[in-house]
C-alpha cells in the first residue's frame, strides 16, 4: 500500500473500535523521518520550525505534508484552547486512549495532565477506573468511554445529563475531542507509531504559511495488481441482517428523532468563523457542521483544515474512498 493509500484508510477508519492486541506486536510498522527530515517536507514554517516533531507527524510527513501542518495544529488547539480546561479534556483524552488501548496518547494524556498542575492522586484516581473518578466528572468520563467503545450505544438521557451540567458548547467540545482523539489513536495504532524518547511532547507551537504547498510524492497506481478473490457468499450473520431496507428504515427514525442539540442559524456560524478559516462560498446547510461551527468554531475549523488538506493530497480513487467510508459507517451503526 502506498505511503498515501495508508494513511487515508487510517483518516476514514477513525471511529472504528480497536480489537485487543497481543502484548508481544511488535510496532514500528510504519517509516519515521527524523525531525530534520520531517521538517524539510512540511510547509514553511513562519514562526516554530525546527521544534521537535510528535512521532506521529514525522511518519505522515512526506506523504501528506500539508495535512500533517493541519493536524498538528488541531492537536494544539485541542491540548492549548479547549474550553473543557486543561483538567476535564485531560482526562477523557486519557479515557478515550485508555479504551482504545493507545499506549502512545494514553501516556501523552497523563504527561499533559502533569503539566497542567493535576495532583498526583487524580492521575491515580483516574487510571484506578470508574469507581476512584470524582463525582463531579463521572458523567463527562463514563460519555468519553462510551463514545469511544460504541457511540451508537449513546442514549439521549446521557447526553441530556451532559448538557444539563456542561450546556451546549463544551458538549460539542467534548465531542470533537472524541473525534479527534479516536482518529489519532488509530493513525497511531494502525501505523505502529512507537514513543518519542524521552517522553511524550508537549503540543508543537507552530505556524506555517498559508499559501506554502510543497510537493507530494505521486501515489502508485494498483494497475495489473490482483486483489484477493472475491467471497461467493457473505456469511457474516451481523452483515447480513442489515439490508438496504434496514438503512431506509434507520434514516427514517434518525430524520424523525428530536436533535439533542439546538441546531444554530447560517448566520450564527458565519458570525463565529474564526479569521484564519476560509468562508464558505456557498450558504452551509448541513447540520453537523453548523452545530460544530458554531459552538467550537475553532475546533471545527481545525478539523475542516485537516479534511481539506488530506483530500487535496490524497487525491483517492472516489469508488475507493466511498467504499471505505460505507465500510466504516456500517460498521460504527451510523446512519449518517
Amino acid at each position: 500500500m502506498s505511503r498515501l493509500l495508508w494513511p487515508a484508510a487510517i483518516l476514514a477508519a477513525a471511529m472504528i473500535p480497536i480489537p485487543a492486541r497481543a502484548e508481544s506486536e511488535p510496532s514500528g510498522r510504519w517509516p519515521v523521518a527524523t525531525n530534520e527530515e520531517a521538517w524539510a517536507h512540511l510547509p514553511k514554517a513562519l514562526s516554530g520550525g525546527g521544534s521537535r516533531l510528535p512521532a506521529w507527524a514525522r511518519a505522515t510527513a512526506e506523504g501528506l505534508p500539508r495535512t500533517t501542518a493541519a493536524m498538528l495544529g488541531l492537536d494544539r488547539r485541542h491540548r492549548t484552547m479547549s474550553p473543557l480546561g486543561a483538567s476535564l479534556r485531560g482526562k477523557m483524552r486519557w479515557v478515550a486512549a485508555d479504551a482504545n488501548r493507545c499506549e502512545y496518547t494514553r501516556a501523552t494524556a497523563e504527561a499533559d495532565l502533569r503539566r497542567a498542575g493535576v495532583p498526583e492522586a487524580e492521575v491515580a484516581a483516574l487510571k484506578g477506573g470508574p469507581g476512584g473518578w470524582a463525582q463531579g466528572e463521572r458523567d463527562a468520563l463514563r460519555f468519553a468511554r462510551q463514545m469511544t467503545v460504541d457511540a451508537s450505544a449513546v442514549t439521549d438521557a446521557q447526553v441530556e445529563r451532559i448538557k444539563a451540567a456542561y450546556g451546549e458548547e463544551k458538549l460539542a467540545a467534548m465531542v470533537l475531542l472524541l473525534a479527534a482523539a479516536n482518529f489519532q489513536d488509530r493513525l497511531v495504532l494502525g501505523l505502529g507509531i512507537p514513543p518519542e524518547e524521552g517522553g511524550p511532547l508537549p503540543p508543537v507551537d507552530v505556524t506555517f504559511e498559508k499559501d506554502s504547498k510543497p510537493e507530494v510524492p505521486p501515489r502508485e497506481k494498483p494497475e495489473g495488481r490482483r486483489g484477493p478473490d472475491e467471497p461467493t457468499a457473505v456469511d457474516d450473520p451481523s452483515w447480513m441482517e442489515f439490508d438496504f431496507d434496514a438503512l431506509k428504515k434507520g434514516l427514517a427514525d434518525q430524520k424523525a428523532a428530536p436533535g439533542r442539540v439546538r441546531v444554530p442559524t447560517y448566520q450564527e456560524y458565519l458570525a463565529k468563523l474564526p479569521e484564519w478559516a476560509p468562508r464558505p462560498k456557498a450558504p452551509v446547510r448541513i447540520k453537523w457542521s453548523l452545530v460544530c461551527g458554531t459552538y467550537q468554531p475553532e475546533l471545527a475549523a481545525a478539523w475542516s483544515a485537516c479534511t481539506n488538506a488530506f483530500r487535496e493530497e490524497a487525491k483517492q480513487d472516489r469508488v475507493f474512498e466511498e467504499s471505505l467510508f460505507w465500510i466504516v459507517t456500517r460498521t460504527i451503526h451510523c446512519f449518517y
